[in-house]
């Protein structure tokens, strides 16, 4: 038990930036598929985009869950953190 609460431990960081890429996708495909819809574009590709969003963001929260709450935390973290920069990156607010 010892032994993978250190494991565990030392996989903080990887899980946290595992969620920080995975948000910013998710969250770069929203601003796309929004893009899509504004403009006209393609059913095919909104949908496209949509299930890839799903599919990795609920694959990323499954992975991190499945290793113990710090990792699915330090997911989350990466994830919220990562809206936050898509957000203000779309904006025009980021530095």
């Amino acid at each position: 038990e010892m032994a993978r609460a250190a494991m565990t431990a030392s996989l903080i960081p990887l899980f946290a930036a595992l969620g920080g890429g995975a948000g910013a996708v998710h969250f770069a495909a929203i601003s796309r598929d929004a893009d899509l819809l504004a403009s006209g574009g393609s059913a095919w590709a909104m949908l496209g985009v949509r299930l890839g969003r799903l599919l990795l963001t609920v694959s990323i929260f499954t992975i991190s869950a499945r290793q113990g709450w710090p990792a699915l935390l330090a997911a989350a973290l990466g994830f919220v953190v990562a809206r936050q920069i898509v957000v203000m990156h779309r904006l025009g607010t980021a530095r």
